[in-house]
Order: structure tokens, then sequence, then C-alpha cells
């Protein structure tokens, strides 16, 4: 209240939260809150100056005039069509439809339970009304769906899907469902809506052995191809040849760690899974031909054990992976090297991976065979984010903390070539780095097939181009999921997928200013009844949210014919 102008106090920094509040005053701060909700710049008249004959005799605002005064002043408090009898003490007084008006919106809870009463004829206190007008304003600022939209967005269309619920919506920019495809007995964890109309997801694993797999869904929801087989994981992508690419990964026990030149005692028993890629030719309605392989087994070094395989000094050798550098990371992990992302670039045959745990990109030549691919032509064409990973640099050095989906901005808009990154946190010399960031980068130029070396055995630095961050630095924070994509405007949009208030997506102009912005509604329960139900004790998290502009082949497959919001409006 006081922060909103509405009311300063009773005088000598005090409250007064038990006093009775005057009709005088109520009228102020209703006036003063629907000209805050309405963006006027010109406030009210002081109290005293807008009712100077209320006497405290006749001012008193009882709780019924309270609510009447409530659901008059705010559109957006609706009082009830019929009188559901919810308070024992109201009945059909003139006052009942809207005392439970303001009940259904969550802005009182009565004065007394068992049964429930609302005491109607009880004078309202300053603490009372101040509390339901703060409620009322809450609501009246929407919590889910748009919440911002600016003529400098991008018009386009956006899939919403929370992290393993069976639905995924696609919504116009002004939030209204277009198209929706739902799965039965089976959780969406991410989807893309693919060049045919078809949406290719990754559902979570369900068989026996827990495995995730990658489907493609017709237009409603029926699958119509899958690949179950693997311990496939996080990401996927189509490749211009129709072939599937695939993160995957395998147990790794400490005797197989330990040959290879883990630092272990040889009565570890602990376990951990390690990536691999494969590409998969669809060969039926539920199989597929692995046609080329890649994994992070075939590309190690290790310097703690000679008689063991790629035994070398790691800082001369960054184009391979230190087996060594997490498995001791606190809190122990169980993802060796937890590859998180996948893109492709066709210009130059090359794939870029995400290595959360080791905070860095790393860049592999998909021109190779799968024999080619297990040597050194397999090796790392280029890694950043984090040289201390391959002992080229310390803390201070670090510029990724657990990033997701890095990827190269596609040909055709602003940036392309450059490469994008959710850089989330969560890390920094031991301690947590609480907030995120976008990056934009250029890497160094790719010649001879290589990238650029360093004298020092490290690979070229790339530029910054570009960064984004709240103006408050923390406000802005997700430490897992979340994503970022280039639009053809020159806006960002940004999925700030595991936040306190999860599944934020909203587009930045170059300067960061939020020009849309819109908040998911949906749990893994299922769509919010109503606008304000937010539940903050549910699951809202949302790995990515993938824009299309209208001109995206795949959307003139389906019927865009806007309907209503997902979320629904009292």
């Amino acid at each position: 209240m006081a922060r909103l102008g509405i009311d300063d106090g009773c005088g000598e920094g005090r409250f007064c939260p038990d006093d009775p509040i005057s009709r005088a005053e109520m009228a102020a701060w209703l006036h003063r809150a629907v000209a805050h909700i309405n963006s006027a710049h010109t406030p009210p008249p002081p109290v005293d100056e807008m009712a100077p004959g209320f006497s405290e005799d006749n001012a008193v605002v009882s709780r019924a005039e309270a609510a009447v005064m409530l659901t008059a002043a705010f559109e957006h408090l609706v009082a009830v069509d019929e009188i559901a009898g919810v308070f024992a003490d109201t009945g059909d007084t003139p006052a009942a439809r809207a005392i439970e008006g303001i009940h259904a919106a969550g802005l009182t809870k009565g004065c007394a339970t068992e049964p429930l009463r609302y005491c109607p004829h009880r004078p309202i206190t300053r603490g009372q009304a101040a509390a339901m007008l703060a409620r009322a304003i809450q609501r009246a600022e929407p919590t889910v769906g748009l919440v911002v939209n600016e003529p400098q967005a991008a018009r386009g269309y956006t899939l919403i899907n929370t992290f393993r619920s069976d639905s995924v919506y696609l919504i116009d920019h002004l939030g209204r469902k277009v198209h929706t495809w739902r799965i039965e007995d089976d959780e969406i964890k991410i989807a893309k809506l693919l060049e045919n109309g078809n949406l290719m997801v990754r559902l979570a694993g369900h068989n026996d052995d827990g495995n995730d797999r990658v489907a493609e869904l017709g237009r409603t929801g029926n699958i119509i191809w899958e690949y179950p087989y693997g311990n496939m994981h996080h990401d996927f992508l189509k490749l211009p040849n129709g072939n599937v690419l695939m993160l995957m990964n395998k147990l790794l026990t400490s005797p197989e760690a330990i040959a290879v030149g883990a630092r272990l005692p040889s009565t570890s028993g602990r376990r951990w899974w390690y990536d691999y890629l494969v590409e998969v030719k669809p060969t039926g309605a539920s199989s597929g031909e692995v046609v080329w392989q890649w994994s992070v087994m075939d590309h190690l070094v290790q310097d703690n054990d000679p008689d063991k395989p790629n035994y070398g000094p790691i800082a001369e050798h960054p184009e391979r992976i230190d087996i060594n550098y997490t498995l001791f990371q606190r809190p122990l992990i169980r993802h060796f090297t937890y590859l998180n992302s996948l893109d492709y670039n066709p210009a130059l045959d090359q794939i870029m991976i995400s290595a959360r745990n080791y905070s860095e990109l790393w860049i592999i030549d998909h021109n190779t065979t799968t024999e080619e691919a297990a040597g050194p032509k397999g090796d790392l064409l280029y890694r950043w984010g984090n040289p201390r990973a391959h002992g080229n640099g310390d803390y201070q050095d670090q510029q990724l903390f657990r990033q997701h989906t890095t990827h190269w901005i596609p040909q055709g808009l602003p940036g392309a070539g450059n490469v994008l990154i959710f850089n989330n946190g969560h890390e920094y010399n031991g301690l947590e780095r609480n907030y995120s960031t976008v990056d934009e980068i250029a890497l160094p130029p790719f010649e001879d097939r290589a990238y650029q070396l360093e004298p020092d055995y490290a690979f070229a630095a790339p530029q910054r181009q570009w960064i984004y961050s709240a103006p408050n630095p923390v406000d802005f924070y997700s430490p897992d999921m979340s994503g970022a994509q280039r639009l053809p405007n020159g806006n960002t949009q940004i999925c700030e997928g595991a936040s306190d208030v999860a599944g934020v997506i909203f587009q930045v102009t170059p300067d960061g200013t939020t020009v849309w912005k819109y908040i998911n509604p949906v749990s893994r329960n299922g769509p919010l009844a109503y606008q304000g139900d937010q539940d903050r004790d549910t699951t809202y998290d949302t790995y990515r949210a993938p824009w299309y502009p209208p001109d995206y082949p795949g959307l003139q497959h389906l019927d865009l014919t806007p309907k209503d919001p997902i979320e629904q409006y009292r």
C-alpha cells in the first residue's frame, strides 16, 4: 500500500492496522488503487480535502460495505450471479452477492470458521481493508497468460508446453490458442514444430527401463513415428536429410572409469552416466537404423595414470575431454558430462553441444563416418566457456555457468552465424552465481577445417556481441532448463523456464526492453481454471518455448483460427 502511494499510514511512522477505516479513507484508497491500475499520472487529493464533513460517528465502514465498494470499484471483481450460501451469516442481505464475489476472487477467507462466517456488520479495520485491496490490485494485474504486448514485439506463434505435461499449445502473439496437441497416458518434455506441420516431442520414459523416447505426432496427437530404444535424454533435432539426431547416455561403472584413467579408488562403487550421440534413419512406425554415432568416451584425456589410455598433459589437449574434471564436483553428480542441447550447422556440417557439467559449448565434425568419429577426426573442433575444464584458466576466466540451448543463429536473422546461449548461472568459484544472462558471441573463423588455436594450446576466444541481463541481475534467474531465440526483427525471445515464477516467456529489444511477455498458465496438472489462480506450489517448468514466424512452412498445414486463451477469465 505504501509502495504504490495508496496510503502513508496514520502518522508518526505507524499504520494503525487495528483501527476502523473511515468512508473517506476507503474512498481515497479505492481512487488511488484504480488510478494505479489505469496508469493514471495525477494522484487524487488528500483524504482531508476530499471529505472534510465526515465525523468519526458516521464514517466507519462495515465489512459488508467494504465488499460492495470493492466490487463497484474493480471491474475484475464481479459479484456472483447466484448466492451459494458460502458464509453462514450473510443470508440474502444486499451485500451477499458482493461478499461471495470477493471470496471467489480470493480477497477474503471470512472472519471465523465452523461455521464459515464473514461478520458483515462488523467494522472493517485498516489492516483488513489493506489486505483486501492489495489482493484486488494483484488480481487486476494478470498473473498468467499474456501480460505485455507492445508494438515493437515480433508477431508470430509460440509453442507452450509444461515439462512433463500431456498437452502442447500453439498460441499467437495475443496469447490465444490456435492449435493443441494432446497425447494420452504420456508426458511431453520438449516439443518442436516440424516443417510438415507435425510435432516432434521427447516423451517421458514409461517403459521397463524408464528411458525417454523421441516421437513424431500428427496434428491430433497421434504417434506417427517413435524411437523407443536406448537411453535417450534431453535433446533431439531433425536433420535436413530427414534423420533424427539424439542425445543418449550409458552407464559408466567405477571399474570402467578407472580403466580409462579416472582418479578413483579401486573399491569405489559409484556409477555415472556418460553421453553419446546417435543419428537415426526412421525405418518404420517404431524403429530406426543408427547411421552415425559419436561418443564422449572416445575423446578423453587424463593425467592420472600413465599406464592407462589417453594419458597426457590436460592443458596441451583442449581437443579432448578431461574425465577427472567433473568426477569430484560437489555436490556429487550422476552424469559425467551431462550434455543438454544439440544444434546443427548445415553450411559447416558441424554439431554444437552444450556440456552443462563442464560449463562449456563443444563443436564436433559431423562430416565423418562412425569409425572416423571415434578417432582424432571426432575430437572437439572447438570449445568455450570454462577454460579450467581443460587446464587453461582459472575460476576468474569462466564465462559460462551450466548453460542451456547453445545454438548458431540461423541465416537470414540479425546476428546470423553468431552463437546464442542461455547462461543459467548456478555455480561460480564454488558458490552460486544466482542470476542468468543471455549471451551472444561471434566464434573465431573456421579455416582449413579448424578453429584457431592460441600459443598456449587453448582455442581462440570468441567476441562478445550482445548480452541481456535484468536491470537488477538477480531478478532474472533460471538455474535449470530455459533458452533464447533471435527473431527476424532483431528482438530476442527468452524462455525463463525454471525460475521462481516458472515458465516466463518474453521478448526483449536489442537495448533490453521487454516488449512481449507471457507467463505459462499450464501446470503439470493441466491448465489453470482462472486467471489469478496460479499456485506457486505447483510446477510450471517450461523447458523451451520455440517461436515461429507466420510464414513458417509448418504453420501452413494447421488451422490457425484464434480461440480462447489457455487460461480462463472471470
